[in-house]
C-alpha cells in the first residue's frame, strides 16, 4: 500500500476517534458488559470488517 494511502487512513482513523465523532465512540466502548477481550471477539464476529474496509477507502478516496 503506498504511503499516501496509509496516510490518508490514519488521518481517518485519528478524525473518527478524535474528531466531533469521538465522544459518542467512547461511551459506546465504555459498556461495562464483560471484558475488553469479550468485545474483540463480538466485533469480529459481528462487525463486518471487510465491508468496513471497503467503506473507508471509499471515504479517503483510495481506488483498488
Amino acid at each position: 500500500m503506498p504511503t499516501e494511502h496509509r496516510c490518508r487512513v490514519l488521518r481517518l482513523i485519528e478524525n473518527i476517534t478524535l474528531g466531533t465523532a469521538a465522544v459518542g465512540y467512547r461511551m459506546e466502548s465504555m459498556h461495562g458488559a464483560g471484558s475488553p477481550q469479550a468485545q474483540r471477539i463480538m466485533i469480529s464476529r459481528q462487525g463486518n470488517l471487510e465491508y468496513k474496509k471497503k467503506l473507508a477507502k471509499e471515504i479517503v478516496g483510495i481506488k483498488d
